[in-house]
């Protein structure tokens, strides 16, 4: 004897296919709470840009007895910074910045809404500004200055008129402001190096810049990236500096 099936039976979800996304969405939401609220314990230690990768080896890491895989943390990261929760450096080979900080939008999530990326986010949904994580050159605001990645400095969203024919240098020069606190350089050197690569803006941002002002400009930067390059103790720090001299050095033709 057959067994009658009620035809509305095939359009009933599959419930162990929803338990199992709820399951997923939900580790997702505490990874996320979970390695914000770290990135704040790490700023609390004044840990200066703590590598991702160690949120893993810690307590706020496990979410119902099962830890956080290195995917999980690298998309909660990615998403975590494409919100604006925290900044840091990126390589091409991973999602989300391989070492990051938080940012005072991220404090606020931590502190005022327990961690709650979610809740947080809603509640601010129409009312944040869009931050800019690198320039945008256009219009005419020559002499203006430019800071990226200062703890100090108001993050503004810097305005510059490049002279034609300079615009992948000004691309290379901010990606290298921007990953410059990731290079471990002492307090002066770091400051002379964002002295160098705001001269080399200042300089093709003039109508007429002078080239042999912007080599030496180019050339006292890419110094600082060389020991870097040569002689990190970290592999991929090793290699964002490589990065930042082979970019200047194509776009000064070299």
């Amino acid at each position: 004897m057959n067994q009658y099936t009620d035809p509305k039976d095939d359009l009933m979800p599959d419930t162990t296919d929803h338990r199992r996304q709820a399951n997923s969405t939900a580790r997702a939401r505490a990874c996320r709470a979970g390695l914000l609220h770290w990135f704040h314990q790490q700023r609390i230690a004044k840990t200066h840009l703590p590598i991702t990768e160690e949120f893993t080896k810690g307590d706020d890491a496990v979410w119902e007895g099962v830890r956080f895989s290195s995917v999980e943390v690298q998309d909660a990261a990615e998403y975590l910074a494409d919100k604006a929760l925290i900044k840091g450096v990126t390589v091409a080979q991973l999602r989300g910045p391989i070492r990051a900080e938080i940012t005072t939008a991220g404090i606020d999530c931590v502190t005022d809404w327990n961690s709650d990326v979610a809740e947080y986010l809603r509640n601010q949904r129409g009312y944040a500004p869009t931050i800019n994580q690198g320039p945008v050159f256009h219009g005419n605001t020559h002499g203006g200055q430019w800071a990226w990645g200062n703890r100090d400095v108001t993050q503004t969203h810097t305005v510059q008129e490049i002279a034609p024919g300079f615009e992948p240098l000004a691309q290379a020069v901010a990606a290298i402001l921007k990953e410059l606190p990731a290079y471990g350089l002492d307090a002066d050197d770091r400051q002379d190096a964002e002295d160098a690569a705001n001269e080399v803006l200042a300089e093709i941002s003039r109508e007429e810049p002078e080239p042999r002002r912007v080599r030496r400009a180019v050339a006292a930067l890419r110094g600082f990236l060389m020991p870097v390059a040569a002689t990190a103790a970290r592999s991929e720090v090793q290699v964002l500096a490589q990065h930042g001299i082979d970019q200047l050095n194509a776009a000064i033709g070299l």
